[in-house]
């Protein structure tokens, strides 16, 4: 939820006028809602990855790519309809549309939903080698890939090179090695069962992460230029990990526990969703002549999401549900 909320402020969000500490805190934790998201995923989907097998990797690539396409024609009818009804001019066609589709992102339509693309492109990047590697190999082509992906990154070539690429260029095939090593960290922790290991020693692990993770807001790290932004996200984004991974959930009451469900289980709607909400959410805004403060206007496009994400799950088709838990 805390992550979701945060992409929602780094697309939303001025910060002009806004001091204190809760405030500098979440303009602080910008970068770090990817890195979670994709370490998360790729903790989750290690064992699909690695075993190889054609039903797990068929069903996780369903998984993925409904939401891809199911919001990008989502998108684009909307935005049609806002063209037609307010702005009286198509600016949205069936090309924006198809590639939306599949490129996984276009700007005027669904532009944030590169990270699905990039998510899709690194499963299948390995799941082909752990099909065609044997095991140890595949887990030393793993390790080697985060490496070798920042140190494409580091001297800024990368990145100029995609600079002046189209959007949808730039977002999906531009970002790959970006999010690389987060994708690779995730598959790691999962090898080495990072859980099982500090489980044991769980509050003493999620204390560690957390003055860790607190440190790293204080610690010098390499600057670089372009998508990179260097070790910091990916240190940061790896303790962050942690303390939600480890975190004793099992020791609250059930009714906590089924809470904390039911708060956080549309992160994916809210991060799909939250660029069409706000825009539909601004032209509200200028009909009824109401202008909001930029923090309010962000906690109201999270709830909109939440509960059109809640309402999705109200019909009784699985594909739509797919597309926001």
């Amino acid at each position: 939820m805390w992550m979701a909320f945060e992409v929602v402020l780094v697309h939303r969000m001025s910060w002009t006028g806004y001091d204190g500490p809760l405030f500098s805190f979440l303009k602080s934790c910008e970068l770090f809602s990817v890195p979670v998201f994709l370490i998360i995923s790729f903790y989750l989907s290690a064992s699909v990855i690695e075993s190889g097998s054609d039903e797990k990797v068929k069903q996780r690539f369903i998984r993925l790519i409904i939401p891809q396409v199911g919001w990008a024609i989502v998108c684009w009818i909307v935005y049609v309809v806002t063209d037609i009804v307010f702005m009286h001019v198509l600016d949205h066609s069936i090309l924006d549309l198809l590639i939306a589709i599949v490129s996984g992102c276009r700007q005027n339509t669904n532009p944030s939903t590169w990270f699905q693309a990039v998510l899709i492109i690194l499963t299948v990047f390995y799941c082909l080698v752990f099909r065609l590697f044997n095991k140890s190999t595949a887990w030393i082509i793993v390790h080697l890939s985060v490496v070798f992906a920042m140190m494409i990154q580091a001297d800024g070539r990368y990145y100029h090179f995609f600079e002046y690429q189209s959007y949808e260029v730039m977002n999906t095939i531009g970002r790959i090695f970006e999010v690389m090593p987060y994708a690779g960290i995730g598959l790691i922790l999962k090898k080495i069962d990072i859980f099982e290991r500090l489980k044991d020693r769980r509050y003493i692990a999620v204390v560690v992460s957390a003055l860790l993770f607190i440190g790293g807001f204080y610690f010098t790290f390499p600057q670089y230029e372009g998508f990179f932004a260097g070790f910091y996200p990916i240190y940061m984004g790896l303790f962050l990990f942690l303390i939600f991974l480890l975190l004793p959930l099992e020791n609250v009451s059930s009714e906590m526990r089924k809470a904390i469900y039911h708060v956080t289980r549309f992160t994916l709607g809210v991060y799909c969703a939250h660029r069409l909400v706000y825009g539909i959410m601004d032209i509200l805004y200028e009909l009824t002549r109401l202008e909001p403060k930029p923090f309010t206007k962000c906690v109201m496009t999270y709830l909109a999401c939440y509960a059109m994400s809640y309402i999705v799950c109200l019909f009784p088709f699985k594909v739509f549900k797919k597309m926001v838990d």
